[in-house]
Formats: structure tokens, sequence, C-alpha cells
């Protein structure tokens, strides 16, 4: 009871103000990040001690069962200094929803002795799942499992053995505590490298039937936890809200690389013999139209995410409606734009960042490389996106995830 009580005074305006509070702390830890490949324990120390991961859970569980701006606001703070971060925290807490959709008895044995416990994840269905006496045995490797080092337990996306002889199997989700898989340590890339989304390996791991949600669950609004729980929090579809915890960060991105240039810009002078040496850099035309073009698609990515956001809140909070397939649309078209938006937008800025700029210790090149990285992201492919979202517009059965 002494945890609810003081979370009662964790208001959505005091989280934000701890989320900018702690951008320093983030931005002093970023290069030590990319060289671990790992988020930093003593960022999740923070992240955990501020709250922030009780932001959608139970309030069962002494959690706060708060919505999508709250939490979108505060990553933004975070990705601003350092996008690993963000994302990793970002997902922190959008797991803690995504456990709120499995059984109640999941959630106990999750959350029932410690309910600090966080989640890794790895989405797409792989390995090999066999029905068994009470429940399953695991066998595989589930790839991108980001923030594993600092998870408590791994959600994992599996194939669920047909209950009919010959059935299609049924691809959906279970979760594992760190004590039954191990960490293939393979993450080596070119950005969010201080994510550590290495692999989950899994070998004849047995799960009880009860730690089991069925994608189907995940979009019709009434899924086990749901129906347990009887908060809207839980009505919404899978990739409507867990999607924007890794399409937010690269707004961070681009707002935090705008920030640093800006300043950057402030009294530097080119000693380049081809353009001069001499004149301030944020004389020259061309820089000055690359800034308002950066500034233009964060306001663009910004509204878009703040607006689409708000829409959801109403229909699933406010009217305690099931979001359709053209809301589920909205929210996949408004996610995958904004990434675009923000790698567009942090195009322009490394282009006029000069030789200084290419150096690793740089912000404006990691955050560069991190919102690259975010853009390839198979959520997030525009191409597969924006078709899909034309295919519904046309009448036609989309095809995609949504």
């Amino acid at each position: 009871m002494a945890t609810v009580q003081k979370l009662r005074d964790v208001t959505p305006e005091v989280l934000i103000q701890r989320a900018i509070d702690l951008r320093p702390m983030i931005a002093a830890k970023a290069a030590q990040n990319e060289e671990n490949r790992r988020i930093s324990d003593d960022i999740v120390d923070e992240i955990r001690a501020k709250d922030f991961f009780r932001m959608f859970q139970p309030k069962k569980f002494g959690g706060l069962e708060y919505d999508a701006k709250t939490a979108v606001s505060c990553v933004i703070e975070w990705a601003s200094a350092d996008t690993s971060t963000g994302w990793v925290c970002a997902l922190g807490m959008v797991h803690q929803w995504l456990i709120a959709q499995f059984p109640m008895e999941t959630q106990e044995e999750v959350w029932g002795i410690d309910p600090g416990n966080i989640a890794c994840g790895s989405y797409a269905p792989a390995g090999q799942t066999i029905a068994v006496d009470g429940g399953y045995r695991v066998n595989g490797e589930f790839h991108f499992a980001s923030g594993v080092d600092i998870a408590d337990w791994a959600i994992i996306g599996v194939f669920f053995p047909s209950e009919e002889e010959g059935g299609r199997p049924t691809p959906g989700f279970t979760i594992v505590p760190k004590a039954d898989y191990e960490v293939k340590d393979d993450w080596y890339v070119m950005g969010l490298t201080g994510t550590g989304s290495k692999t989950v390996v899994c070998s004849n791991v047995f799960v009880p039937a009860h730690r089991r949600v069925d994608f189907a669950d995940l979009t019709n609004g009434n899924s086990p936890g749901y129906r347990a729980l009887r908060s809207s929090l839980y009505r919404y579809p899978l990739l409507s809200l867990v999607a924007y915890g890794i399409a937010t960060p690269a707004l961070g991105a681009l707002n935090g690389a705008l920030e640093t240039f800006l300043d950057a810009m402030n009294g530097r002078e080119t000693r380049g013999a081809v353009v001069l040496g001499g004149p301030k850099v944020k004389e020259f035309q061309a820089v000055q139209m690359r800034v308002g073009r950066a500034v233009g698609n964060l306001k663009a990515a910004k509204a878009m995410l703040f607006a689409q956001i708000e829409e959801s809140h109403v229909k699933v909070m406010d009217r305690g409606e099931i979001l359709d397939v053209g809301d589920r649309l909205d929210n996949r078209l408004t996610q995958a734009k904004l990434v675009e938006l923000c790698v567009d937008g942090l195009d322009e800025l490394f282009g006029a960042v000069g030789g200084q700029g290419i150096n690793t210790s740089q912000h404006v090149q990691r955050a560069w490389r991190d919102a690259h990285a975010i853009a390839h992201h198979i959520s997030f492919n525009w191409d597969a996106i924006s078709s899909m979202y034309g295919q519904h517009a046309l009448g036609l059965q989309p095809q995609g995830q949504f």
C-alpha cells in the first residue's frame, strides 16, 4: 500500500519534468552506452527509481495506467540526449502494457514478488514450440531483444501448435524468466548501438500454458489481461500503442541533434579554402536552409504524433471504443511517416556538420546513425506502410502489420 500511496503524487507533469531532469545524465552516458553496446545500469536504475516503468503497469501491481501522451513526451526527452536510451527505456515501459495482456496468473508470476520487474522482447515468431503436458517446450533463437542485459523477463514471439491435427499454428507471445534463457552477444551494428539488441536463446525451455497470448487477442480488445483488469488502457491494438515506443526515439534524435547543431554553429567559423576562411558558418544561406527544413520536419513529426495519439485516446480511453482497421492504419501511417520526417531532417543537419562532425564523439552523427537504424525496422518501411494505407483507402484488403 505504501508504494501505491506514493504513486498517487506522480502526475504526468511530474514524470515529464523528471525526464527532462535526466537528460544531462543520459547525455553524459551516451558514448559509454555505444562503446559497451548496451545501456548503462545507472540510467536504468534512475528510470526505475523515478517510476517510469510503472507508466503502463496495472494499478493492481502499483502501476499508474497512464496513456501514451505522457510516455512519448518522456521518450522524446531521453532520446534527445541519447537515442539508444530512449529506445530501450521506451520498450521497458510499453512492455509492461504487453505483460498486462497475458492472463492474470502470468502477471502474478512477473510482478507478484517484485513489481519492478521489466521485460525485453523479440516479436517475430521464431523457433519451435511443442505442446507438452501443462504447457509448451520452446527451442530457438529470438533476435533483436533490445535491453536484454537489463531485463528480468523476455517476451518472445512463437507459433503455438494447433490443437487440431494438421491445423495451422497460431502466432502469439510467451514470456520466460531470465534464468531460463541465454543471451547471444551478437549486437555489432552501425546505429542504435547502445540498445544491446542481442539474441535470446531458448534450449528446451518449459513454459506453462497460462503464459500465452495470441496475436489475435492483441488486436480485438479482448485479451486475457483486459478481461481480468477491465481497464480501457489494455484495449489498444498492439501496434497502435507499442510501436510508438520505437518510432518516437527518432523524433528525439532529431530534436537533440537540432539543439546540438544550433549550439555548435554559434561562433563557429569555416577554415576551408574552398569556401574561404573566416565567415561564420551560420551566415551561409545553405546552412540556414538546412536548419529551416530540419525544424519544419521536426514540427510536422511532433504535430502528427500528438494529434494521432490524442485521436486514439479519445476513442479508446474516453469513449471506450475499440480502434477499427482505419484507426489502426492511421497509427501505423503516423509512426512510419514521423520516422521518415526525422531521418530527412537529420540528413539536412548532417550534411552541414563539416569535417569535425564526422568524429564519433559528436552528437549529431550518432543521432543520424541511430535514426537511420530506426528507419530500417520492418515496422517503419515507408513503401510497405504507405502501400498498405493506400490499399485500405481504395477499398482493398490491406496487406501488412497493423
